[in-house]
């Protein structure tokens, strides 16, 4: 064969990646700085983060972890799942502690869905309920929002399922619109979804839940039912950047997750710091009523504009508008307001703003207003 023939190169990437799109976050604030040369103040408020920092028990729970890192971590995060078992009184082997409580997600996948199966959910929810059965090759079945696109349809949901089904997807409060269903829509719901089909119930903002009429999904876990419920350290404890989670589910889902779990999956200082965030009830209170109060001040501030803003259970609130998403995500962040665009929800002309310090929430307010007196 001729030296300077070029023989193209096999594609070793898996068929279901080929076309894939990964999962995109939220801009960090040096991108923002590098990219508009901006000096002052930033406001995040893409990521649904706690603007009061960490947890203060969990902060000193870590810097004693630091001075042990030359040690690898506890496989097992025994004192982590041992103290989760006595919170939720639950079972040492039914808890999973993870990288993130969206690794649960992808371990879910991995360890139970085949090309032949398929997955139920909504439209318009966490986009890795969508991305992680994708990756396996797994089919989608989605169905619409319904009361303005913006809440879950359990009923439609439940007529998706068939023998092919493997998981259920859902989250209550949902992201991104922040919306939520009733203890009696998800009875109703239970009660058709069959024994043998996985329900993962995301409770990653059950800290900032004040209505009473929320679902306790722990009522489910304890029936024994094939139900994995979801928890992360990221929201309320502050503790986003170390990537803690847990799952609560039985021991042969539990079994299943760890086939493909990898080794030292939470590290030493997120495990310890998490163990300190656990008994904080002082502060997961104080962000709860932080929340509360600056989400009340966003409503307030605009309530007068043409945005549509459903009621929420979360830190954060999906302003939909007359504007378009994309264009409102750059030019705020030309104001130092960096927030997330809803276009891949399907949602145009809608933004996600997270609750920030004061300063920023006005900071974020005043940006829109000047947008919209245009």
């Amino acid at each position: 064969m001729p030296q300077d023939s070029k023989v193209e190169a096999r594609n070793l990437l898996r068929e279901p990646l080929r076309h894939f799109s990964p999962y995109v976050v939220g801009k960090p604030i040096d991108e923002v700085r590098r990219e508009l040369g901006l000096t002052g103040r930033i406001a995040k408020l893409a990521s649904n983060e706690n603007p009061l920092g960490m947890s203060p028990k969990a902060l000193e729970c870590a810097k004693k972890a630091l001075e042990e890192c030359n040690f690898y971590p506890d496989d097992n995060a025994y004192h982590l799942r041992k103290r989760i078992s006595e919170k939720f009184n639950c079972k040492y082997e039914e808890i999973m502690v993870s990288n993130g409580s969206v690794e649960i997600l992808e371990m879910a996948a991995y360890a139970f869905l085949n090309p032949t199966d398929n997955i139920v959910s909504s439209e318009r929810t966490f986009s890795i309920y969508y991305l992680a059965p994708m990756k396996m090759g797994a089919k989608l079945k989605l169905a619409p929002m319904i009361d303005g696109g913006y809440r879950y349809d359990l009923n439609a949901m439940a007529d998706l399922i068939d023998e092919n089904t493997k998981i259920v997807f859902l989250a209550n409060p949902t992201n991104p619109t922040g919306t939520w269903f009733t203890k009696d829509e998800f009875r109703a719901f239970m009660k058709k979804v069959p024994e043998d089909v996985l329900v993962i119930y995301d409770n990653a903002y059950a800290n900032f839940i004040t209505n009473p009429e929320l679902p306790d999904p722990m009522e489910y876990f304890n029936q024994g039912r094939r139900f994995l419920c979801l928890y992360t350290f990221s929201k309320a404890e502050g503790l986003a950047g170390l990537r803690i989670g847990f799952g609560l589910g039985p021991v042969d889902i539990m079994q299943g997750l760890n086939t493909v779990r990898t080794s030292f999956n939470a590290n030493s200082v997120a495990q310890a710091a998490a163990l300190g965030a656990l008994d904080d009830d002082e502060f997961i209170q104080k962000t709860r009523d932080f929340t509360r109060k600056e989400l009340d001040f966003i409503i307030d501030e605009l309530k007068d504009y043409p945005f549509t803003i459903p009621p929420v259970q979360t830190n954060f609130l999906l302003i939909d508008t007359p504007k378009d998403g994309n264009w409102l995500f750059v030019e705020l962040q030309k104001m130092g307001v960096i927030v997330r665009p809803m276009g891949g929800y399907d949602m145009p002309n809608a933004i996600r703003v997270s609750v920030g310090t004061h300063e920023d929430n006005v900071n974020f307010v005043e940006g829109m207003k000047k947008l919209f007196a245009e």
